[in-house]
């Protein structure tokens, strides 16, 4: 109660009484708004959401007792795939593969650097082996492939299908998901196969986990992989950090160092990192890293001779990715994306351009997907290239468009959808999880202030390949590794621990909300207690509706109608009438009436209660 005192005190100078605040949530609990267990009051999607994780759990789970394999038969071909693929497992890893591979559910984290890539191929390897699958896509022309990928972006799913050289794809993509569904867990199609691997899966909000969940069958072993120590999802919850707190969920970590190279020091950097310290030699110049002391003034000036010169030795844009925590200010995104379009692909007088609010957009410009489109094979993250401008002069439609090659996939966007993509020359440290990148500028300065947190470093270090340049001011990164972002709270542990504990009214809601029904008509205090005698008479009272549908009809149309021909009598009376029956008998929506017009009361949030946050990333 106080916290929301103080928020919303904090969004405008007025003195809230805390009874008002108190009869408010009251209110919204009694009309199913919200919900509230003990002192904790929870938004309705993500209570029934963690809900849906918990039951999706430990159905996976009880299947354990079910898969057997022969623990000679499973050494043997774990040597064999070492020999054919000419590497040898460390005693992690191993341990790891031969976990996962007789485990319903199992997750593997890790660190940059400490196998798990290699991991992911020997389990895929020693799943085929073990069940006498091919992994040559070649043989399944008249069926699914048994082994499914995928990601929350479209280019961690294309590093998957790089690294395994099998077919990956998001999870959007994977569930035949638009991301504009009203109920995803309703539209999602149930999986196929027997082995499904999600990588990044730190990346994993709590809605989305529900969705995929729902969407496995319970014969189908699930691998989640993904870095513990990397930033949250961008949507609520903590999906991994809180599902590796599950003992009943088999788990390893892999924290050996193998993939470190000759001389490298950013994978050990990145180590030091997650341990809260900067090395001794964090301002000594190595081979593959490099740091520049600067305020926040004249951090746009280095990176400029820094890329200039890049440029020079043959680095693309495609190559280079500044990130940086903010977009405004100095250091900020939107400044560093207008410089460095400046040096990659200025106005030389021929090519076309055409502006969006305060951005320029040229051919050849590197852009940024901003939100999930599968109709098109295009995702949140994924980077592209405009190859192509036709001026509203010279276009069908008569409207600008933009022509974007993202990989091999070429889409068009009307002026109408520019919203969708932004300038990515540089991009925040969110938006480039799951990516990485030849070359990483990293800014960091005291002016981000709140964005100074050890994961977000972390994350920003781990998107170089090869090269990484720090710049700013020593005593910001030395804020970063010591400033542990605050944990999510979230009952997600609670609810799987306790999934089959739940309460039949709890778990009735449930199955109401997974079907739909709480969308539109949330549950009161009263009609909770009467749901399994609604429960039983829907079939008869779903025949009233319709009955007495058919009988208004006429009515509704005639009375109702703001388009009656002429002779037709349509007074107040008998509209609102009218309007009262319908109401009454059937399901609560909006509805546009003569009483509304006519009163000015038309609600300016009509249609607009399902939109999230989430739907705007």
């Amino acid at each position: 109660l106080e916290e929301a005192i103080r928020t919303l005190e904090a969004s405008r100078p007025v003195e809230i009484s805390p009874d008002q605040v108190a009869n408010e949530i009251i209110t919204l609990v009694e009309h199913g708004k919200i919900q509230q267990e003990e002192t904790k009051l929870f938004e309705n999607s993500l209570y029934f959401s963690e809900w849906g994780i918990g039951t999706s759990i430990q159905r996976l789970l009880s299947r354990k007792k079910e898969i057997h394999y022969e623990e000679e038969e499973v050494q043997k071909n774990i040597r064999m795939i070492e020999k054919r693929l000419n590497i040898q497992y460390g005693d992690s890893q191993q341990a790891a593969i031969e976990e996962a591979i007789k485990s319903p559910l199992f997750i593997l984290t890790g660190g940059p650097g400490t196998g798990k890539t290699t991991v992911i191929n020997g389990i895929v390897s020693l799943f085929a082996e073990l069940n006498g699958l091919s992994l040559d896509l070649k043989d399944y022309t008249q069926e699914m492939f048994p082994i499914l990928l995928a990601a929350p972006t479209g280019r961690a799913a294309k590093r998957m299908n790089e690294t395994t050289g099998l077919p990956a794809s998001t999870i959007h993509r994977l569930l035949g998901l638009t991301g504009r569904e009203k109920n995803p867990s309703l539209t999602a199609k149930e999986l196929e196969g027997g082995l499904l691997i999600v990588d990044e899966m730190s990346m994993v909000d709590t809605w989305l986990a529900n969705t995929l969940l729902k969407a496995i069958p319970t014969n189908m072993q699930v691998i989640f992989v993904g870095d513990k120590d990397q930033l949250p999802s961008v949507g609520p919850g903590q999906v991994l950090h809180d599902l590796l707190q599950i003992n009943e969920i088999p788990k390893c970590e892999l924290n050996e160092i193998y993939r470190q190279g000759d001389g490298s020091s950013i994978i050990p950097l990145a180590h030091e990192i997650k341990e809260g310290k900067l090395p001794a030699d964090f301002q000594k110049n190595q081979k593959d890293r490099s740091f520049f002391a600067s305020d926040i003034g004249h951090i746009e000036e280095y990176i400029r001779q820094i890329v200039t010169k890049a440029k020079a030795k043959g680095f693309t844009p495609q190559d280079i990715q500044v990130l940086a925590p903010m977009y405004r200010g100095a250091a900020g995104i939107d400044a560093l994306n207008k410089m460095m379009q400046e040096i990659f692909n200025p106005n030389d007088g021929k090519k076309k351009e055409v502006k969006w609010n305060d951005t320029v957009y040229r051919i050849g410009d590197k852009v940024l997907q901003l939100v999930n489109t599968p109709e098109l094979n295009v995702f949140n993250g994924d980077m592209g290239e405009i190859v192509g401008i036709t001026l509203a002069k010279d276009s069908e439609d008569k409207v600008d468009e933009l022509v974007l090659q993202f990989d091999n996939n070429e889409v068009t966007y009307k002026r109408n959808e520019w919203n969708k993509i932004t300038l990515s020359y540089c991009c925040s440290i969110h938006k480039a999880q799951g990516s990485e990148f030849r070359m990483v500028l990293l800014p960091m300065v005291h002016q981000y202030s709140r964005m100074l947190q050890r994961n977000l470093l972390y994350t920003a270090v781990t998107r170089s390949k090869e090269l990484l340049i720090l710049l700013g001011e020593v005593s910001a990164f030395e804020t970063c590794v010591k400033n542990e972002s605050a944990s999510r709270m979230t009952m997600l542990k609670e609810r799987i621990v306790n999934a089959e504990q739940m309460t039949l009214t709890t778990r009735t809601q449930l199955e109401a909300y997974e079907e739909g029904l709480t969308a539109d008509h949330p549950f009161t205090e009263k009609e909770t207690k009467a749901v399994s005698y609604e429960t039983e008479q829907q079939s008869t009272k779903a025949d009233q509706i319709k009955e007495t549908d058919e009988q208004l009809v006429d009515t509704t149309v005639q009375e109702v109608s703001l388009f009656a021909d002429e002779g037709e009598e349509s007074t107040p009376e008998t509209a609102n009438k009218a309007t009262k029956v319908v109401e009454e008998s059937l399901p609560k929506e909006p509805r546009l009436t003569v009483e509304i017009i006519q009163t000015n009361a038309v609600d300016p949030m009509i249609g607009m209660k399902d939109t999230t946050p989430y739907q705007f990333l």
